[in-house]
């Protein structure tokens, strides 16, 4: 039986419901420390130990509702932050899965390489159309934050391990 969460049953939504609220409610908790959503990117961060847990499937739901849901109910993030949250969430969310999928023995180095690989893509995208500083400011501004990312994912693999 495939291993990732199917996400065809009540139990499936409820979580991904409470990885969606978190992930809204995360960030409110950060932006009370000046600079606090730019540097530590708290949005992603049930993302990304949602798609390293339950798969690609999960992960992609909670990437692509969080923002859509913080900006219908809270106004936040702004409308012109949201499709760059949806493309860096969606890439982080597949890299993820498939990196699990691929190397799940190496548990603890997968949510590290899901991260850097992720935003090193969406920088590649988004050179183009913002310039090099914008596309790769996560490595510059959000180290914290991506590192963040990675501490959760291997707690989150060891916790369900």
């Amino acid at each position: 039986m495939n291993k990732e969460l199917q996400l065809a049953t009540g139990s499936s939504y409820l979580k991904a419901a409470l990885f969606i609220g978190a992930n809204i409610a995360l960030p409110h908790l950060f932006h009370l420390v000046p600079g606090g959503g730019i540097m530590f990117l708290p949005i992603y961060v049930f993302t990304l130990c949602g798609a390293l847990c339950y798969g690609w499937r999960f992960g992609l739901l909670t990437a692509v509702m969080t923002p859509l849901a913080g900006y219908l109910l809270f106004d936040a993030p702004a409308l012109a932050m949201v499709p760059d949250m949806l493309l860096k969430g969606a890439v982080l969310s597949v890299v993820a899965a498939w990196l699990m999928r691929k190397n799940a023995e190496k548990m603890l180095i997968n949510p590290l390489l899901a991260v850097l690989v992720s935003w090193l893509l969406v920088g590649l995208v988004e050179w183009p159309f913002m310039g090099a500083s914008y596309a790769f400011q996560d490595y510059v501004t959000g180290l914290p934050g991506m590192m963040l990312m990675t501490l959760a994912g291997m707690v989150a693999l060891k916790l369900k391990a």
